[in-house]
């Protein structure tokens, strides 16, 4: 199960972050649901952010 997931690390890096991204803000808006039952709105903005920064990271490396 490891070495497919780094295969799939490896041919797609920018889905594999945007899936990361993705899984990670539904645990957390989760979470944050389930014990405030409120949604802060500006959690996004910081995943969004976030994403970018890590897309940019993931684009120099391969160069």
């Amino acid at each position: 199960m490891i070495n497919k997931y780094k295969e799939f690390t490896e041919k797609h890096p920018y889905a594999n972050v945007i899936l990361l991204m993705v899984f990670t803000s539904f645990i957390g808006i989760s979470i944050e649901w389930i014990i405030n039952k409120d949604f802060i709105g500006a959690g996004l903005y910081t995943a969004i952010a976030l994403t970018l920064i890590e897309l940019l990271r993931v684009r120099k490396k391969n160069s």
